[in-house]
């Protein structure tokens, strides 16, 4: 029997029996899910940005109903379609109006028409804001240093992915998926994911890194590997009175402390007018040292730099400047393995471009926190845990729907609170080997197209079937 009260409406249910009270239980908290990450976006992006503009059509799944669901989906790995539209119907439902039905064409659909653009100026003031909170004593020697280094990821095997993104080298079609390459820049200082351009994986990441020269300011310090250490690329960055510190290629044999790199004869894939502009020869500054850790190999590192002035600059400088590049491993881990950048879900390309945004939005989303949070009780940001912060949040984005802004105010406090809290040790210099323990499930592999497999399998298994016959006969 169902208990009512006129005292209580909409508490009804929790007056039944248990599996009712639990249904209603788990319905109150997805919408306190949904409604708190949307006051999560509120402190970083302003709201106006997604209101809906005079003449369109007013629907459920407005621009920010549907940012937010999308951006749920991002920040929970295994997230599907089907649970985006039952964080929104609970939404709705703890609001008062009027709920989307149980099918996902509706969100699918909004989702595919959420403009890109307005995504891009999500993630730019999300920037912007990163921005304004560094302080002079976050730069290196005064410096605005950022990082930069490529990936590649991949997505599902759809005829509109194939389009534009090939099959990695080495696997034949229908037995492999497309991949694409990101080349990113971070901030050293605060962490976050500024720029970025995707493309195919046949595409070279110093190629990519050209096109975010734009949005870089003059006087600005790049550190990267190895792979970016050619004559084009450091002119273009020299030609934009950037400074950069990147390690030595193995192809290129120094002596001295200091040597001029004359231009190539040959010109590259350039066209005359960009060539002919950058500058005659490079003058670089060569900085070695070595890494001898127990049980390991020495290593001799030789590095590259435009930063000739050694009494400002010096070695240890340079040498200490580089070894923390290897944060931005660790910050593609995070985007990659946290959030699941490294296997992308949408079967077509603007789609993929879509989900790499909210990718970047959301990675930024938990720095922002973890920069609020290390700024509040003084510790060091890259002592924070990612993870740790992405399943705090989690839980607690809850606490932040359906409430007053003092109470609103004091619960931040106390998440802030709870995640300088959770520190990681520091551990630099530290090697371990890129090996997996879990052995795999011993399944064939797929070396052909899936129905030819199952054709052959089939005749397979009617071949063992016959010949049990046969031997039983």
């Amino acid at each position: 029997m169902q208990t009512k009260t006129m005292y209580l409406p909409g508490f009804a249910n929790l007056m039944r029996p248990s599996r009712a009270k639990t249904e209603a239980v788990q319905v109150m908290a997805e919408a306190s899910s949904i409604d708190g990450l949307a006051a999560l976006v509120a402190r970083f992006i302003p709201t106006e940005l997604f209101k809906t503009a005079a003449g369109q059509r007013n629907r459920l799944f407005t621009a920010m109903v549907t940012f937010t669901a999308f951006l749920g989906q991002v920040m929970d790995r295994g997230s599907s379609c089907r649970e985006a539209v039952r964080r929104v119907q609970a939404w709705f439902l703890a609001w008062g109006q009027v709920t989307p039905d149980d099918s996902t064409s509706a969100y699918c659909q909004a989702r595919r028409r959420l403009d890109l653009t307005l995504i891009a100026k999500a993630f730019e003031r999300l920037c912007t804001w990163f921005e304004a909170e560094t302080k002079k004593t976050d730069l290196w020697l005064g410096r605005t240093v950022r990082i930069l280094d490529g990936t590649g990821m991949s997505m599902p095997d759809t005829k509109e992915n194939r389009s534009q993104f090939d099959y990695a080298a080495g696997q034949l079609p229908g037995c492999g998926f497309p991949t694409g390459k990101l080349v990113g820049l971070f901030s050293l200082a605060t962490g976050h994911l500024s720029h970025f351009m995707l493309s195919n994986w046949k595409v070279h990441d110093a190629r990519l890194a050209r096109q975010l020269l734009a949005w870089l300011l003059p006087g600005e310090v790049i550190v990267a590997d190895r792979g970016f250490c050619g004559w084009p690329f450091l002119a273009s960055l020299v030609q934009k009175q950037l400074d950069v510190v990147v390690r030595l290629s193995a192809s290129k044999k120094t002596k001295t402390s200091l040597e001029h790199w004359p231009k190539p004869q040959r010109r590259p894939h350039w066209s005359p007018a960009l060539w002919s502009a950058l500058p005659k020869a490079l003058t670089m500054r060569i900085v070695r040292y070595r890494v001898s850790e127990p049980g390991f190999r020495t290593k001799d590192v030789v590095l590259a730099t435009t930063l000739l002035d050694t009494k400002k600059y010096p070695d240890e400088a340079i040498i200490e400047l580089y070894s923390r590049r290897w944060q931005i491993e660790l910050n593609f881990r995070d985007i990659k393995t946290t959030l699941g950048l490294d296997v992308l879900r949408a079967k077509a390309p603007e789609l993929v471009l879509k989900e790499v945004y909210m990718q970047a939005i959301a990675y930024n989303l938990v720095r922002g926190v973890m920069l609020q949070s290390a700024r509040q009780h003084h510790r060091p940001i890259y002592q924070l845990s990612f993870k740790g912060t992405v399943d705090t949040l989690q839980q607690w984005t809850g606490l932040f729907g359906h409430t007053d802004r003092k109470t609103l105010n004091a619960r931040w406090s106390d998440l802030l609170c709870a995640l300088a809290a959770d520190l990681v040790p520091q551990r630099p210099n530290r090697s371990e080997p890129r090996a997996i323990k879990r052995r795999p499930k011993p399944h064939q592999r797929l070396n052909k197209p899936r129905h030819k497999m199952i054709v052959r399998n089939a005749r397979r298994d009617k071949k063992v079937r016959n010949a049990s016959k046969n031997a039983l006969s």
